[in-house]
């Protein structure tokens, strides 16, 4: 396997150095930004080397206007599967479906036919459409920031941009930047109420014997805790897989992972209790 490039840095090399001088070449008109958002490890700047196995590589994502996705998208493809090249800095450039494992893409080593590869070509209200099940063309009401979760906005606001040339992925990333303030108030009041509910029970659990619940009880605090630091750092959390090292990026960090570590390594649900009240 070639030395690790992390995705961000690949994509736009591969940008850059593969795709761009083929799309100038052939479709020196054609309106578009070169992206890499959505879903993928690498989007957040998170994956390691680790994270080849499936779903990496290079890739980038072309989003054009509805008439040019309507007479040229098809001709892109076709396009880039011909002149693209098999390898690109040690990695192939094609991939293929896994058998027996739905949806799930990996390298595919190929030297002849049609590259199969990753560079998508989308209007931009189609992912937001997928991603969010939200029509660009209606105002984001509160109960909409409110359903939409927050990795994938996460997602949608991280990534790069390579190439800015319709301008569309730049204004949806500018509407979607943060919650507005009244909601963000909302959510702030919501977090902490959550955790009125539930910080006596703790103690309660422990104080009956069960060791176990007292010691899930934390871990839920916790967590409540560390998702109130991201909406006070004014930061999308990350989905699960990657909370934990997405909160280690906020400011708040390096003094709250040591009273964390403290209330889960604790032995007792009154030990656990200390470092506890002091997160709060």
């Amino acid at each position: 396997m070639p030395d690790f490039i992390p995705g961000l840095e690949l994509s736009r090399l591969f940008y850059v150095e593969a795709v761009k001088p083929i799309l100038d070449a052939e479709f020196p008109d054609l309106r578009y930004d070169a992206v890499l958002i959505g879903s993928g490890s690498e989007v957040l700047g998170f994956d390691t080397a680790m994270s080849r196995d499936h779903h990496w590589g290079p890739r980038v994502s072309l989003f054009v206007s509805p008439d040019d996705h309507l007479t040229v998208a098809d001709a892109i493809n076709e396009t880039l599967r011909r002149k693209l090249p098999y390898k690109f800095h040690g990695y192939s450039t094609s991939f293929e479906l896994i058998p027996d494992e739905p949806h799930i893409l990996r390298f595919e080593e190929r030297s002849e036919g049609g590259v199969n590869h990753r560079v998508s070509v989308d209007v931009v209200r189609n992912i937001v459409r997928d991603y969010l099940n939200f029509d660009l063309d209606g105002a984001i009401t509160p109960a909409d920031w409110l359903t939409f979760p927050q990795h994938k906005l996460r997602s949608l606001t991280t990534g790069a941009v390579y190439h800015s040339g319709l301008g569309e992925l730049d204004s949806l990333r500018a509407r979607l930047h943060y919650f507005p303030h009244d909601v963000w108030l909302y959510l702030m009041a919501a977090g902490w109420m959550r955790i009125s509910q539930e910080e006596p029970f703790m103690g309660r659990t422990g104080d009956v014997g069960d060791d176990l619940g007292s010691r899930v009880i934390a871990a839920r605090l916790i967590r409540d805790v560390m998702m109130l630091c991201f909406l006070i750092e004014r930061v999308y959390a990350p989905y699960p897989k990657w909370f934990g090292t997405g909160f280690s990026k906020l400011a708040c960090a390096p003094a709250l992972t040591l009273i964390f570590q403290r209330a889960l390594s604790a032995e007792t649900w009154r030990e656990r209790e200390i470092p506890l009240s002091e997160a709060y």
